[in-house]
């Protein structure tokens, strides 16, 4: 997807020459959306089965794992890099070279996680469909409506308002549910002064977004507390986002909020982490991590705090990285009362 513009498909391989050719090797059922889809000038599509269709006018090869090896024989080409280093594909390909192949799935990473213009108005265009929708489903959180419920109100919404698809599994967590970072949904109802949980994202084009918001159902004095520490954690490490900046250290600056405010053991995830055609890419924004903040990646800032048995709250917003400082590609408030 990254490389050609052809929607994600299962079986699917790019093949890119030295030369610059360069072929996708798709299965037969893709054929023609491949060739509907694919924006790079010059790729031929080559269909493949591995079942005998006498009836269909293309001209069927062998699988990958059998037809790649053949390909690299056939051209003498004695040295390949490959993005899933784990694959059968792989193995096949290192028995006929003769040699290891190359992993090159850290550079292809290091290469998707700084956005191009385009990538980031997809993604943008992903987060204004996601935030509208959340803005619309805050009028059906009322008493006796459940988790699911109010899950597939927001799917539609995203889906109504142009999503192409969702970017992963959406959370709905009402009150205690609201005290598991990765809560499923459930038929939990809603009650007076409950805290709300929604962490959902739409994708445009392949392109994902990541939005958590928490809401307060009623005045509950306690979660509108840890609210204003969380959303004082995302604006604090925010603001120390900018190129040339360890992750590490934007994670600790949410962290320091967190701890001073005596809440510290209830923040048990890392902060944050790139997004893209993945909703989780390059890099990892977290204790120990080893990446560091480039211009033109996008991340989440997503600190949290959960007491178990009672409630959570989690505000995540989407920043781009740039030179001096980050741009906020969100709009919706971090404190939400209903």
């Amino acid at each position: 997807m990254y490389v050609s513009g052809f929607p994600r498909s299962s079986g699917t391989v790019l093949i890119v020459e030295r030369d610059g050719s360069v072929t996708a090797l798709v299965p037969a059922l893709d054929y023609w959306r491949a060739v509907d889809n694919i924006k790079l000038e010059k790729v031929t599509v080559v269909p493949y089965a591995t079942y005998e269709l006498p009836d269909i006018e293309l001209k069927l090869v062998q699988p990958p794992h059998v037809y790649v090896p053949e390909v690299l024989k056939g051209h003498s080409i004695r040295k390949v890099g490959v993005d899933n280093p784990y694959s059968r594909l792989v193995s096949e390909v290192e028995k006929t070279l003769g040699s290891k192949v190359l992993d090159l799935s850290e550079e292809i990473a290091d290469a998707r996680a700084i956005k191009h213009e385009e990538e980031l108005e997809l993604m943008r265009r992903a987060l204004h469909i996601t935030e509208r929708s959340v803005e619309k489903v805050l009028k059906d959180l009322k008493p006796g409506v459940s988790e699911k419920a109010v899950a597939a109100l927001v799917e539609y919404y995203m889906r109504s308002g142009g999503a192409d698809g969702l970017a992963f599994e959406t959370i709905v967590a009402f009150g205690p549910d609201a005290a598991y970072p990765h809560a499923t949904v459930t038929d939990r109802t809603l009650r007076e002064k409950d805290v709300v949980i929604m962490d959902l994202g739409a994708q445009v084009s392949s392109y994902s977004s990541d939005l958590t918001r928490t809401a307060l159902v009623g005045n509950v004095e306690e979660v509108r507390k840890v609210a204003e520490v969380v959303s004082e954690a995302v604006a604090v490490s925010i603001d120390s986002v900018k190129d040339g900046v360890p992750a590490e250290e934007v994670d600790g600056r949410a962290r320091d909020v967190i701890r001073r405010s005596g809440y510290g053991k209830y923040f048990v995830h890392s902060l944050g982490h790139g997004v893209g055609i993945e909703v989780h890419e390059k890099p990892r924004i977290a204790q120990g991590s080893k990446d560091v903040l480039r211009d033109g990646m996008v991340v989440t800032i997503e600190p949290g705090v959960y007491i178990p048995g009672r409630f959570g709250v989690r505000i995540e917003n989407m920043v781009v990285v740039r030179k001096y400082k980050a741009e906020v590609l969100n709009s919706l408030a971090t404190i939400i009362e209903v």
